[in-house]
């Protein structure tokens, strides 16, 4: 990601460094800051500050402990730390950056340019109320249901926003396993030998029209060592989250409502839960369902929305987030065909852009159709 400060004395992009496929070169994540306060035309190497996050590797064990995700265990964790998606507090001295992977927040002084925390998010229950999900591409039905599972919220795109005084933070919780020659964590329910205790019904669990089929994670769930799974854990949380940018509490999840509105609406029925690629009904119900990708803040009417771009089976979710914790669905657009493969596929990037003749723009970059 690259973007501007709202002061636009900074450009900063998110360096990600991925590894390789043997996971043999694993490069250190990073932030950069480019200083065009000077103008564009003299910029200097100068100019840029490269923000590594060395500092953090001798605290592994306390940031372990505290619920942030390492992943590749010869890896340190500023090679661990992958940056996704950026976004700036609108007085331009605060950044903070998605870990997705790492299932972690990273929060940027822009004034001392030094990072001050490393935020872990936690997980999602799904056995909890409002948090349902249609987890199984078998089947011609839709039984969105709790399951015995854990869901990383592993969030792509961020944003924030202000009210009373208090910052919070907005992310799209995407999902994303780690999937590599080297370190493959991506694997199914059917495959694990659960724990007897905690799934006592696991043989009815493990059939492909239940969990069988679920993608889950094998790098977490065995709690005690002893190799079964006392817990199932997912990747991505199927919504967006609002948090308070200063605690690190979690204010507010829309839970199951993205499953719950495509499946219900007759103009998304018909490819509830498809892929970007093809119109299969519950093609990626077992995996990470309609991915919620990006996100962008505008203040409107007096009101301040949130439009969230659903990458899967496409089209942008719009939340009146004027009170944090009491978010209210607004509406939701696809501009995607149902019967042929049509229309605008994948949107990922989303942007707000007020217009000097009054008008109000939402723009979503859509990466499968190519389409703006």
């Amino acid at each position: 990601m690259i973007t501007f400060t709202p002061d636009g004395n900074y450009v900063l992009t998110a360096n990600e460094g991925q590894p390789d496929d043997s996971y043999q070169n694993d490069p250190e994540g990073s932030v950069s800051i480019i200083d065009i306060s000077g103008g564009i035309g003299n910029l200097t190497q100068s100019d840029i500050n490269t923000l590594l996050f060395t500092g953090f590797n001798a605290d592994e064990a306390a940031l372990l402990a505290s619920g942030v995700r390492k992943l590749k265990s010869t890896s340190t964790f500023s090679q661990d730390f992958e940056t996704e998606y950026i976004t700036e507090a609108k007085d331009s001295k605060k950044a903070w950056i998605t870990l997705q992977e790492n299932n972690a927040l990273a929060e940027l002084d822009l004034e001392t340019k030094t990072y001050t925390r490393i935020i872990p998010l936690g997980t999602k229950d799904y056995s909890a109320f409002g948090s349902r999900l249609d987890l199984s591409d078998q089947g011609g039905f839709i039984p969105i249901a709790n399951w015995p599972l854990k869901g990383f919220y592993i969030p792509d795109g961020i944003a924030n926003y202000t009210v009373n005084d208090v910052n919070y933070l907005i992310t799209a919780n995407e999902g994303d396993e780690k999937e590599y020659a080297g370190l493959n964590e991506r694997s199914t329910v059917a495959s694990f030998n659960l724990e007897a205790t905690a799934f006592p019904q696991a043989a009815v669990l493990k059939e492909n029209h239940n969990m069988g089929r679920m993608r889950v994670s094998n790098l977490s769930g065995d709690t005690d060592g002893d190799g079964d799974y006392d817990e199932l854990y997912c990747l991505g949380a199927r919504s967006f989250t609002i948090w308070n940018a200063s605690t690190g509490e979690r204010v507010y999840d829309s839970g199951d409502d993205f499953e719950k509105i495509t499946s219900s609406l007759p103009s998304t029925a018909p490819i509830f839960n498809a892929d970007n690629t093809n119109n299969t009904l519950k093609g990626r119900s077992r995996a990470k369902s309609p991915e919620p990708e990006g996100v962008t803040i505008v203040p409107l009417n007096e009101s301040i929305y949130a439009f969230i771009t659903l990458e899967r089976i496409g089209g942008i979710m719009v939340y009146d987030v004027t009170d944090p914790a009491q978010p209210v669905f607004t509406d939701y657009i696809n501009t995607r065909d149902t019967e042929s493969f049509e229309g605008d596929h994948a949107p990922e990037g989303v942007i707000y852009v007020s217009h000097p003749n009054g008008e109000h723009y939402v723009l979503s970059a859509n990466e499968i159709s190519g389409t703006i």
